[in-house]
């Protein structure tokens, strides 16, 4: 019930931030274009809630596994190595999960005290949602495996 709760948190947040997303690109080219008064903050708040939807939206598919660029190398090779990516390409994504915290964590460390010109709001917010997916990553690659060792064991066979 928690690991439903807290997906369901996760994935209300990106709808959200994609919902707000939409609806500041629609006011930002509305005032550009019809009303000829260009508001200064919304290209920089678009830009802020894209990065969020990106990097939770990251953190998404691979809950599901259904990262397109990686379906489509991996649909291209034989079964025997089909399995055998499938095995490997999760320590990958912990790889690059584990990466995107300590580095992301170094960029926040960078521009904690910058703000957006535009808008009374630290630069923070740009950064945080780098570190953060990675955690997700890490979190749904983690509840992955332990589904993946369920099913093997239950049909009583090796990983």
């Amino acid at each position: 019930m928690l690991k439903k709760a807290f997906d369901n948190l996760i994935e209300g947040a990106c709808a959200t931030l994609m919902v707000a997303l939409a609806v500041v690109v629609f006011i930002q080219v509305f005032n550009r274009f019809v009303l000829q008064t260009p508001l200064a903050w919304s290209e920089d708040l678009a830009m802020l809630l894209y990065q969020w939807v990106v990097f939770v939206g990251a953190a998404l598919g691979v809950k599901r596994m259904r990262h397109f660029g990686i379906e489509l190398v991996v649909r291209q090779f034989p079964d025997r190595w089909r399995h055998r990516i499938e095995l490997v390409s999760p320590l990958v994504m912990l790889v690059v999960a584990v990466v995107m915290i300590v580095q992301g964590w170094t960029m926040l460390g960078f521009n904690r005290n910058r703000t957006f010109a535009t808008m009374d709001l630290s630069y923070t917010w740009a950064f945080l949602p780098i570190p953060l997916s990675g955690a997700l990553i890490i979190i749904y690659l983690i509840q992955l495996e332990i589904e993946r060792w369920k099913q093997v064991k239950e049909e009583g066979q090796r990983p």
